[in-house]
């Protein structure tokens, strides 16, 4: 069963009578660390705040993320979510053709495609779901694009272009008056020296999104943000936003959370450790085929007919089904990288439907 994003617990609990306490949800790229006790802490001191309006400027919220990008708050535009970002952007930049990967996340599609921009698809699956940016160039020029989004670690992949043909890339599009969009919402589970942040300095076509709700897991409070140096663009941005749009929870939260850069080094080395555990416990099963991931995920093909997800959910289960992703079909899922002994369940109900009695 296809779902338009992960995390939808409620709806598949509703399907297969279950209770939402009872299924382990994979199919949501969230750090497994959950909520750190130092955010636990503020926001439960701080519930007075609700009496209050927002700060309508976001001024320490900007300062924040300034501080750990090393960029200066005229550079940051904030969105409720990711989500709501890439649909502002797409409402200003009117483009007439966007390029994107396939498969990829789809909200770029969604949003653009609001605005009647015309989308053109790279294909990866060839190519092991590797990016040639070579071939990608050559594409781009061919196509006429004027806007072009990658999301780097690509998702459902987990693939990560290297930093060093990401630059390539942006100097292309820079030289050709091209909107570079780089989703970057899963790289503060990779390394920030991948990061394109360094670049953004001089480069106007250079656009880079990043969520918080993902690494410190707080997807119900929706916080995003983009990065750039185009003053047009953000002075388009936030004469086209609505005010107070980050709520007073979600703004405590961006603020307090990028403090802590321990929760941020255990979670990056948790997830590492836990992601390769997982790695090393699927390839034993031959009938699934891994692509090396970067990111808190693992995607990987099916090779089957049999709907793995169901299969799965009745063990309860959830792993994220990719057939609604551009390119891809029934028999490619996603699973996020979760705690060891949700893990270690996971592949026990893998071991149980491959090895165990019959499961028809």
């Amino acid at each position: 069963m296809a779902g338009l994003h992960g995390g939808n617990i409620k709806e598949i609990a509703e399907i297969y009578h279950l209770s939402e306490k009872s299924i382990i949800d994979f199919s949501a790229n969230i750090n497994p660390l959950g909520l750190s006790e130092n955010l636990l802490k503020v926001l439960k001191e701080n519930t007075d705040q609700i009496l209050h309006y927002p700060d309508l400027r976001y001024t320490e919220l900007k300062k924040e993320i300034a501080n750990y990008h090393s960029l200066t708050p005229e550079n940051i535009f904030l969105g409720n979510g990711a989500a709501e970002v890439i649909y502002s952007l797409a409402n200003i930049l009117k483009s007439q053709q966007l390029l994107v990967l396939a498969p990829t996340f789809s909200e770029y599609e969604d949003a653009f495609a609001h605005q009647k921009t015309n989308i053109v698809y790279f294909k990866t699956k060839d190519n092991d779901f590797k990016v040639n940016t070579t071939d990608l160039m050559i594409k781009i020029q061919e196509e006429k694009v004027d806007t072009l989004c990658i999301c780097n670690p690509n998702n459902p992949t987990g693939t990560i272009i290297e930093k060093e043909e990401m630059i390539k890339l942006a100097k292309f599009c820079q030289n050709n008056q091209i909107y570079l969009i780089i989703d970057e919402a899963f790289m503060d589970f990779v390394d920030e020296k991948e990061s394109l942040t360094t670049e953004l300095r001089g480069n106007e076509y250079l656009v880079i999104l990043r969520s918080l709700t993902k690494i410190f897991a707080i997807p119900g409070l929706r916080l995003g943000y983009l990065l750039t140096d185009n003053s047009h663009m953000m002075d388009d941005l936030e004469s086209n936003a609505i005010p107070w749009r980050i709520n007073c929870f979600a703004d405590m939260a961006g603020r307090e959370s990028l403090k802590d850069k321990q929760y941020l080094a255990e979670t990056l080395s948790y997830v590492e450790k836990e992601r390769l555990f997982l790695e090393s416990s699927l390839t034993k099963f031959t009938e699934l085929k891994l692509v090396k991931s970067s990111a808190n995920f693992i995607f990987f093909e099916y090779l089957s007919t049999v709907d793995l997800q169901k299969a799965l959910i009745e063990m309860n289960i959830l792993i994220r089904d990719c057939s609604n992703y551009k390119g891809l079909d029934g028999n490619y899922y996603r699973i996020a990288v979760r705690t060891r002994e949700e893990n270690e369940k996971l592949v026990e109900a893998l071991e149980r439907y491959f090895y165990g009695k019959s499961h028809s």
